[in-house]
């Protein structure tokens, strides 16, 4: 079983001291062009350093196989691990910065009516409202997210990423790790976010394993439950494509109702083209209720 897989545990200060070398860091670099192709120890060397010493190489090379590198009959190899700490490195996380000054998001506050401003700096991508301060998203992205990109591609590509991230948490899955992850419903005033006071109450998804923690509203939670998406697009509106922050019944909780606390049941009403969805979920966001109520206006 999955469940019972031998865990082999490393060091994490051992496996990092092992790219602390420019040889070796290289090495990671060629590989990581194409990790699965294979490259013999002659080709290997001539694209890291033909000036090297053969056995001098092999060292830096020896170091790497079993954590990083493999070699295999085809040559030598990147090992996932090499792979994720290829691309991490590539994207910026650990070795540059980069500034996107605040701009226009295209949307104006759902909570003050002032327009909603987007900025990227220290690693994260902001979209909060300049009015009242609320925050519309707090999302860690690496530098290459933002580099060489124009405003509009950038809010298209955050809004995918963050559609990835709650995918996961909303279906289970902790986006980072993989591990399960634990849901509860939470008071509003309890989240750590900006302007979380003004939401009743919040989904809150908790990886035990590696600590990564999401909030959601009850509306984006619920996004892609198949009759939302079918009930707005039969209505003109595509919600997985829609910038989720335009999505009124996802960013406030003002289609939400607390019909109990204990057991939790919590209903989410929204209109669209004159029609109503009503679902009620409990407090594993199983579904209790669900129906589509036609010209309610």
């Amino acid at each position: 079983m999955a469940g019972d897989a031998p865990m082999d545990q490393r060091a994490p200060a051992d496996a990092f001291a092992l790219v602390g070398n420019e040889t070796r860091a290289e090495i990671l670099r060629v590989l990581g062009e194409e990790p699965w192709a294979g490259l013999s120890f002659s080709e290997l060397r001539s694209r890291v350093d033909p000036d090297l010493d053969s056995g001098q190489f092999n060292y830096h090379l020896q170091q790497l196989v079993g954590q990083f590198v493999r070699h295999t009959d085809d040559g030598y190899e990147m090992r996932p691990a090499g792979v994720t700490l290829y691309r991490t490195i590539r994207a910026g996380t650990f070795s540059r910065t980069a500034t996107v000054e605040p701009f226009e998001a295209g949307f104006d506050c759902y909570f003050c009516g002032s327009t909603v401003e987007a900025s990227y700096e220290d690693g994260i991508f902001h979209l909060r409202c300049p009015g009242c301060e609320h925050v519309y998203s707090h999302t860690m992205a690496p530098p290459s997210a933002v580099e060489g990109v124009a405003r509009e591609e950038l809010l298209a590509r955050i809004d995918q990423y963050n559609r990835h991230t709650m995918l996961a948490f909303a279906r289970g899955v902790c986006p980072v790790c993989v591990h399960g992850v634990d849901r509860e419903f939470i008071p509003g005033e309890s989240a750590w976010s900006e302007g979380a006071e003004r939401f009743d109450l919040f989904v809150r998804h908790t990886c035990g394993y590696c600590g990564n923690r999401h909030f959601m509203s009850v509306g984006l939670a619920l996004l892609y439950r198949p009759l939302v998406v079918c009930f707005f697009h039969g209505r003109g509106l595509d919600v997985t494509s829609a910038p989720h922050w335009e999505l009124e019944f996802a960013m406030t909780d003002r289609d939400v109702t607390v019909r109990s606390r204990d057991p939790w049941e919590v209903a989410l009403e929204t209109t669209c083209d004159g029609d109503r969805l009503e679902l009620v979920v409990d407090e594993t966001l199983g579904l209790v209720e669900q129906r589509v109520v036609s010209d309610v206006e």
